[in-house]
């Protein structure tokens, strides 16, 4: 049996309940009051100075910290990464392009049946890679400004740098983990409109 005041529990012989001191009325037991939980500890950042824990603000524990996405926390240095990759690329194809622009108007020490060969392949290999490198340029630029086009662009050269051993290959697989995961379709988009 328990007191219909404060839920202590009395002997069915009691008149008075030794907690509250309200009269114990007969009838049907009362159901005790709920407990409520205990408060959890409070989160302890340890000083430097003393080796002793004060307690965090309550914005700062980790369970009200947001957690970001893959998408959203690899998208910047994603795209910078494609930017950098692109601009180390431009570089040897300009050389080539250059060594082409040359070619064309004579190297004395060259035979000529050999530069009818050679400089048409370098010339068209600088072209390759300097189209490869302005592709890489706008695909990261796009991702860094979150443009709806870029996420594709930068899957399709993803794919195609994964032939490209080793920086190439790291470069590919690691766009294909950030832009091709489940649900980073609907993430990127939903970043692109905040944007």
């Amino acid at each position: 049996m328990y007191c219909a005041n404060c839920g202590t529990q009395v002997q069915e012989s009691q008149k008075y309940c030794n907690r509250c001191g309200q009269p114990v009325a007969a009838g049907p037991p009362a159901s005790p009051m709920p407990v409520p939980p205990p408060a959890p500890p409070p989160a302890y950042s340890r000083s430097s100075a003393t080796g002793y824990g004060t307690p965090m603000p309550a914005a700062m524990t980790p369970a009200a910290t947001p957690r970001g996405s893959r998408v959203a926390s690899h998208l910047r240095t994603l795209g910078i990464l494609w930017i950098v990759v692109s601009v180390i690329r431009l570089l040897p194809a300009l050389g080539l392009l250059a060594f082409t622009h040359m070619g064309r108007f004579g190297f004395p020490f060259m035979a000529p049946h050999f530069r009818f060969f050679t400089v048409p392949m370098v010339g068209g290999l600088g072209v390759l890679l300097s189209a490869t490198a302005v592709i890489g340029l706008a695909a990261g630029w796009g991702l860094l400004d979150r443009r709806p086009w870029a996420r594709m662009l930068a899957i399709v050269i993803g794919c195609l740098s994964l032939i490209s051993f080793p920086f190439g290959t790291a470069l590919g697989i690691y766009t294909l983990w950030v832009l091709a995961s489940a649900g980073a379709d609907a993430e990127y988009e939903r970043l692109a409109r905040v944007h």
